[in-house]
């Protein structure tokens, strides 16, 4: 899989307690499907962190593999 191909979300780190592992919080806003008013939803992904370099606060990009 060529790496324009490849999804890439931006989020926050907010865990890193796991080794070489931290738990990343993305969000994003889309409209309420019946009263239209945008609201905030998020997804918190488990990412791979060899040299354990990010601490809670950075903000990191994601980009999937296989």
């Amino acid at each position: 899989m060529s790496f324009d191909r490849r999804k890439i979300k931006i989020g926050r780190v907010v865990a890193d307690k796991m080794d070489k592992t931290v738990v990343v919080l993305v969000e994003w806003r889309r409209p309420h499907r019946i009263y239209k008013k945008p609201v905030r939803q998020s997804s918190k992904f488990r990412v791979h962190d060899a040299q354990n370099e990010s601490v809670v606060g950075d903000l990191v990009r994601v980009i999937e593999s296989r």
